[in-house]
C-alpha cells in the first residue's frame, strides 16, 4: 500500500512538471511569432510638466549673449603690487607681440587681422600702461617694433590660464556631467553649430 502511495505522488509531481514544461513551450513558441507583449518601462511615467520649446530657445539665445558680453569685458592682472585692466583687443596685441617680438605695426595689424588705425589705438594703450616698449628695428632703423616691458611679460605668462579661470564655474558645471550627458550635449551642440553655420552661409551668398 505504501508504495502504490508513493507511486501517486510521483505521477502528480510528473504532472506538475509536465505543464510547466507545456508552459514554458507555448511562451517560447509566441516569443517567436511576436505574439508576446513586451512591458513597457515607460508607460507608467507620467512627465510632471510639459516641454516648453520656447523657454528653452530663450535660454540658449540669453546664454549665447552672456558669453559674448563676458568676452568683451576687460580683464584684471595683477603684476608688480600693480593692478592692470586690459580689454580684448589689448590683450591680443599683448599676446601677439609676446610671441613674435620685434614685431612692427603693419605685421601686428595683419596677424591679428584689424587695420593698421586700430591697432595703432591698441598699442598707444599699451605705451600708456607701461606694457610694451617701441624702439628701432636692429635690422632696419627707420622702422619702429614692439617688445614686451618687465610686466607685459608677466602678464603674458598668465594669458594661457586667463581663460580658464574666467570660465572656471563653467567649466566646473561640465566636470560634474555624466558621460551620457556629456555625449548628449555634444550631439545637440554640434546640430546648433551646423545650423548656425547653414544660416551664415546663406547670408553670404
Amino acid at each position: 500500500m505504501k508504495k502504490e502511495k508513493k507511486s501517486k505522488k510521483l505521477t502528480g509531481k510528473e504532472v506538475r512538471d509536465s505543464k510547466k514544461e507545456s508552459k514554458k513551450k507555448n511562451l517560447n513558441e509566441e516569443k517567436k511569432s511576436g505574439t508576446v507583449e513586451k512591458k513597457s518601462k515607460t508607460s507608467d511615467i507620467q512627465p510632471t510638466a510639459a516641454v516648453d520649446r520656447t523657454t528653452v530657445k530663450k535660454l540658449i539665445v540669453d546664454s549665447a549673449n552672456l558669453y559674448q558680453n563676458i568676452l568683451v569685458l576687460p580683464q584684471n592682472f595683477n603684476v608688480s603690487s600693480r593692478s592692470y585692466s586690459l580689454f580684448p583687443s589689448e590683450l591680443k596685441a599683448l599676446d601677439m607681440i609676446g610671441h613674435f617680438p620685434e614685431i612692427n605695426l603693419t605685421q601686428l595689424a595683419n596677424k591679428i587681422g584689424i587695420s593698421k588705425s586700430a591697432i595703432s589705438k591698441c598699442t598707444s594703450k599699451l605705451l600708456e600702461k607701461s606694457l610694451i616698449k617701441k624702439e628701432k628695428s636692429a635690422v632696419n632703423t627707420r622702422e619702429v617694433v614692439f617688445t614686451l616691458s618687465e610686466d607685459g611679460q608677466s602678464i603674458f605668462s598668465q594669458l594661457g590660464s586667463a581663460h580658464t579661470d574666467l570660465f572656471k564655474p563653467v567649466n566646473e558645471v561640465i566636470e560634474n556631467l555624466s558621460s551620457q550627458e556629456i555625449d548628449e550635449l555634444q550631439r545637440i551642440f554640434s546640430d546648433f553649430y551646423s545650423s548656425l553655420n547653414e544660416i551664415l552661409d546663406r547670408r553670404e551668398i
